[in-house]
């Protein structure tokens, strides 16, 4: 064989090695594209936040409660997340297709909220029923500030639903609402969120593909709710 048919099939092959390279690595930045999470951004929601001057009366009273006070020990932890959106719809079809005063942060026409916190609660293990987990552990408790209660609107956002998930299920196991408030808000940017609504297979799909934390672990849901439970050093368990 001459020199310059040795030549060219060495040419050949070089390019069609470098055809193959080069369409590998194109596949490869496909499916590196595909595998990154569509994640609600928390932080750029904080700041385009516009918070309310005013926050009424957000007192909770624990004789209007149905369950009542119930100061028994808990085992574990339970995040209970909203998908705002979802909840904000049944809230309107509830009420005539208008928005209760109380909610008008959450589910005005200007608000733009993902998942947020419903509450971090303290459960019991040989509970049967919603009234056997502890509840309103420290009696009827007085208003946090407003400047705390504004402080975590951002993740909760309502000031009757911070100031009730305090008194309820945080007082049964944290000494202030200071800590409560910010444990659950540490939890819950501890975890990446799907920015789209899924079915309830799709959401403990995507949740253990994309926190490594939570592979391993039985997620909750109930209807607009996600629920993630944790041990008393807060490790990831199975949700019972």
């Amino acid at each position: 064989m001459s020199k310059q048919s040795n030549t060219k099939r060495t040419l050949t092959q070089a390019v069609t090695l470098a055809v193959i390279v080069a369409a590998s690595v194109l596949t490869w930045l496909n499916n590196e594209k595909k595998e990154q999470p569509t994640t609600q951004t928390a932080a750029s929601q904080r700041q385009s936040l516009d918070l309310p001057k005013e926050l009424g009366n957000y007192d909770t009273i624990m004789a209007k409660d149905k369950y009542g006070q119930n100061a028994r020990s808990f085992d574990y932890y339970m995040l209970s997340l909203s998908w705002s959106p979802s909840f904000c719809e049944q809230q309107k079809q509830k009420n005539g297709g208008n928005i209760p005063q109380h909610l008008q942060f959450q589910c005005n026409e200007a608000a733009q909220f993902g998942w947020v916190i419903h509450g971090l609660w303290p459960q019991n293990a040989a509970a049967q029923a919603v009234s056997d987990h502890p509840r309103f552990c420290q009696g009827d408790l007085p208003p946090v500030s407003e400047a705390l209660i504004k402080k975590y609107l951002p993740d909760s956002p309502g000031a009757n639903l911070l100031q009730g998930q305090w008194e309820k299920h945080g007082s049964c196991a944290f000494n202030s609402a200071e800590t409560y408030f910010a444990k659950q808000s540490e939890l819950f940017h501890r975890l990446n969120l799907p920015a789209n609504d899924l079915s309830r297979k799709e959401l403990f799909q995507w949740m253990k593909k994309f926190n490594p934390q939570l592979k391993n672990v039985g997620l909750e849901s109930r209807g607009n709710e996600l629920y993630i439970c944790y041990d008393k050093q807060w490790n990831p368990i199975d949700c019972q």
